[in-house]
């Protein structure tokens, strides 16, 4: 998945009865296609206007998802209608900026 294949699965945010997503697009060393990186993150943060999203899963290890991306998913965070949030960014450049806004 590139970053215009991120901006179409953010398209599912306009699906009327979309409750429960799970998304796992994780890279690995021999598939490197879903190094979407921070903009693709940017993009998958369009999800926070899904207004009947209860529960986001998004596996997103290793995607060269930095500061920029992780401080776009940290809004999903305070989607009125989620209750379960789960982000796995393991083996991405996050540092501590990005830390801070996925923890406040």
């Amino acid at each position: 998945v590139e970053v215009s294949g991120a901006q179409a699965l953010a398209t599912l945010r306009e699906a009327p009865s979309l409750q429960t997503l799970t998304l796992v697009l994780r890279s690995s060393p021999v598939q490197s296609s879903n190094l979407f990186g921070d903009c693709g993150a940017q993009a998958l943060a369009g999800l926070k206007d899904a207004p009947h999203l209860s529960t986001l899963t998004l596996d997103l290890q290793s995607n060269s998802i930095g500061d920029s991306g992780a401080q776009a998913l940290a809004v999903l965070k305070d989607m009125p209608s989620l209750r379960t949030l789960t982000l796995d960014l393991r083996s991405n450049s996050v540092g501590d900026r990005g830390a801070q806004a996925l923890a406040a």
